[in-house]
This record gives structure tokens, C-alpha cells and sequence, in this order.
């Protein structure tokens, strides 16, 4: 006799067409939470990009590579992580390379001997990274309740991760910090944290 699951798994291999209307539920609570950020930061913080005329544009995109794959990332897997029977775990495995990049280029900068920490205006960018990253992480907790996930942890997870690139992507321009060292402590680790919460959380916060 078929079990629960196997029979949840075979109606959703059935390939029911997305309705448009699911989609866009999804889709805005993200995109919302992505503006609400850059908005505030944009109010008070001044003088974006202005960190980078002396260094020149390659540290912004350095961090911009890593917080934007997140942020691209985290919604496809949240969207498959909350549609039962999909395979997520190709998705899952491309959210830890931003973080395998950065511990590469950690390692190349200890090996040519100019780590830098904690760098400057380290205060201002954890206080954007605690402020800002629970903001996007609550917009990724609403996509996903319009959604029918099973892995309630790792869905918490992957929207924490959403929540910190985000965080990340918003104060970035404003951030006169650079290096390896800097990035790990200032941005990973807030951004593993937030994950770690909604690893946690995801049980209560996203449950049918």
C-alpha cells in the first residue's frame, strides 16, 4: 500500500502547472524584502561607492560576487525546497560555493602575507549585518509560507541565508572594509549566524 509520502512525491512528480498567482506570492515578499534594505541603508547611510575611488572598484565586486550569488541562489532553493518531490540538493551544494571561494582566497591572502583586520567602520558594518539581515530573512519566512516545504530546518537555513546576502548586498557599497579576514568575521560569520537561526526557527516559523 502507498505511504503518505510516496504518494505526495508522486502527485508532485506529476508536473502540476505553477499557478501565476503562487508565483508572484512567492516572488514579491523577496523582492520586497531586498528594497526595504537597500532603502534603509540608502536613508541613513551617505556617500555609497564613495569607499572605493582610492581602491578602485574590485573589492565591491569581490563582496558583491559573493552576497549576489546568495541572493540569487537561496530563492531558487527555497522555491524547490518548497515544492515536494523537487531535488534541491544541487542547489544546496551551489549555496557553499560562495563560501568555498572566499575560504580559497582567505588562503591566498595569508599566503602572500597582507591579511588586514579588523579593518575600518568594522562597528557600522555588524550593526548593518544584525539590523538588516533578520529584515530579509523575515520577506524569505513569507515567500515560504505560500509554499508547502517538508524540510522545515532546511528551508529556516537556506532563508537565513537569504536574510544575510541581502544584508550584505545593501551595505556593501557603503563599506570602506576589504580583505579576507575582514569579509569571514564581518560578513560570513553574520550571514552563518542568521542561517544557524533559521535552521533553528524553521520548525516553528514555517509549519503548515
Amino acid at each position: 500500500m502507498t505511504n503518505t509520502n510516496d504518494l505526495i512525491a508522486a502527485l508532485a512528480n506529476q508536473g502540476a502547472p505553477v499557478r501565476t498567482a503562487g508565483t508572484a506570492r512567492f516572488v514579491l515578499p523577496l523582492i520586497a524584502a531586498i528594497a526595504v534594505c537597500a532603502l534603509a541603508v540608502g536613508l541613513v547611510l551617505d556617500n555609497a561607492f564613495s569607499p572605493y575611488a582610492q581602491t578602485g572598484p574590485a573589492p565591491l565586486l569581490v563582496k558583491w560576487a559573493f552576497s549576489i550569488s546568495l541572493v540569487i541562489f537561496a530563492p531558487l532553493a527555497l522555491w524547490l525546497l518548497g515544492r515536494p518531490g523537487r531535488a534541491a540538493g544541487w542547489m544546496l551544494i551551489a549555496l557553499a560555493v560562495p563560501f568555498g571561494s572566499v575560504a580559497a582566497l582567505f588562503v591566498i591572502e595569508l599566503a602572500m602575507g597582507s591579511p588586514s583586520f579588523p579593518g575600518k567602520a568594522w562597528q557600522t558594518c555588524l550593526a548593518a549585518m544584525v539590523l538588516l539581515s533578520p529584515l530579509a530573512f523575515a520577506g524569505a519566512v513569507v515567500a515560504m509560507r505560500h509554499l508547502a516545504p517538508t524540510n522545515l530546518r532546511r528551508a529556516g537555513l537556506v532563508a537565513g541565508l537569504f536574510g544575510g546576502g541581502v544584508a550584505m548586498t545593501a551595505y556593501a557599497p557603503f563599506c570602506p572594509g576589504s580583505g579576507m579576514v575582514y569579509m569571514i568575521v564581518f560578513y560570513c560569520l553574520p550571514i552563518i549566524a542568521m542561517a544557524a537561526i533559521g535552521y533553528l526557527t524553521g520548525p516553528r516559523l514555517l509549519h503548515w
